[in-house]
């Protein structure tokens, strides 16, 4: 069950853009009409765009696809196509040749250049694709198009999300008010760089490609990159922003602050909601490195805590092994005295200036650690920078989940 998922309210339409879906049956024939498995979003003009992708060296074709498709046409982009349950990778030559008959197919759908379609998948690796049932699909997808699908996209793109996820905000900018809403997926395979995630974002902001791309960086760095829930960094992870301000005539905010501001704390509320659904976690724990000489520094401390099997194992038992964290932090790479820090669960401090505080006693951390959510903060002592990371535990149930991932 996902920790405190949140109540969403309804996804916001975003000027510019339709979104469909269709139940193709991508993983089993025997699933087509159960689940909505193909997702399209349109836009009803071209649009500037940027992307993040996997930094896994086993690349899926369609990252491939989509990267060097921004970087050709990325102020002509039209639509965005995405399946569940086959990630198409793994799989040799052909991989390519799927991938592009994906873009085909939803550009003809969509009646637009396929030059100018964005792909991404996700599910099964190292699995023959099954184009010809998608492709008998997309027609489903191109009749259901509609500025409320967003919704059931969220749903389509689901693999073994237990919820739908997406989040929408409202930024006013000089006077006018422009929209972006999101939609996510991810549960297992949860690491940066990015973690395995699909996550579309659109807006009708006038934007550039050229200030699009800088802040949709600096946002994946502080949201989907200060994830993780097994370690493991996906060979398809896929972040795209898509702007239809350009193409409705407007030109492009001088001011972009207020815009990134909003990108980035909803790129946050789409990051968190894939830790609350990871694969078998039961407790939702935010990592706090503050005292550091940087914010990399920082969050390559609170990344290798929040991996370490040691450290998850003890958040599922509410075992308060503080040794594990420091042993963990101390296997980061970054140079630190341990006889000047500090460690904290909540507000229960267990270690001050590298020695065990005097108050504490067991009993408190284990208290703070039978909690479904809390927060552990470390003191490097070392500057002024901090930085969050956010992970979970590790309970029986992500071994049951991932043994039986392909049944």
């Amino acid at each position: 069950m996902p920790v405190n998922p949140p109540q969403l309210e309804a996804p916001l339409a975003v000027p510019g853009f339709r979104v469909g879906t269709a139940s193709c049956g991508v993983k089993s024939p025997d699933l087509k009409g159960k689940r909505q498995d193909l997702a399209l979003i349109v836009a009803d003009v071209p649009c500037h765009s940027a992307g993040v992708f996997t930094q896994n060296r086993f690349r899926a074709a369609c990252v491939n696809a989509a990267e060097s498709t921004i970087t050709r046409h990325g102020e002509q982009i039209r639509a965005i196509i995405a399946n569940s349950g086959n990630a198409n990778a793994g799989v040799g030559d052909m991989e390519r040749v799927w991938s592009q008959g994906l873009i085909d197919s939803a550009a003809e759908a969509a009646g637009v250049d396929a030059e100018w379609v964005l792909s991404a998948s996700t599910g099964v690796i190292g699995t023959p694709f099954p184009l010809d049932r998608i492709a008998a699909g997309m027609g489903e997808a191109a009749a259901s198009l509609t500025a409320d699908g967003w919704q059931a996209a969220a749903n389509a793109i689901r693999t073994t999300d237990t919820f739908a996820k997406w989040a929408s905000a409202t930024v006013s900018i000089l006077g006018s008010d422009y929209t972006i809403t999101g939609i996510a997926k991810g549960s297992g395979m949860i690491h940066p760089n990015m973690a395995t995630l699909l996550a579309f974002v659109a807006t009708d902001a006038p934007l550039n490609r050229d200030q699009l791309q800088p802040m949709l960086v600096r946002a994946a760095n502080r949201s989907f990159n200060c994830i993780s829930v097994d370690g493991d960094t996906s060979t398809n992870d896929t972040l795209c922003l898509l702007s239809s301000g350009i193409g409705l005539g407007g030109t492009s905010l001088t001011d972009t602050a207020l815009f990134e501001q909003a990108l980035t704390e909803l790129c946050m509320d789409l990051a968190q909601m894939i830790v609350r659904d990871g694969e078998g976690v039961s407790k939702f724990v935010t990592i706090r490195v503050i005292g550091a000489a940087s914010v990399e520094e920082a969050r390559r401390v609170g990344r290798t805590i929040a991996v370490s099997p040691l450290v998850k194992t003890a958040f599922a038992g509410s075992d308060a092994n503080w040794g594990r964290i420091l042993c963990a932090a101390g296997n980061s790479g970054i140079a630190f005295d341990p006889a000047a820090i500090g460690l904290m669960a909540d507000g229960v401090v267990m270690l001050e200036q590298g020695n065990l505080h005097p108050d504490y006693c067991d009993a408190d951390g284990m208290a703070v650690f039978a909690r479904d959510e809390f927060t552990i903060t470390l003191d490097l002592a070392m500057g002024e920078a901090e930085a969050e990371v956010w992970t979970g535990d590790f309970t029986h149930d992500y071994i049951t989940i991932n043994a039986e991932y392909r049944t």
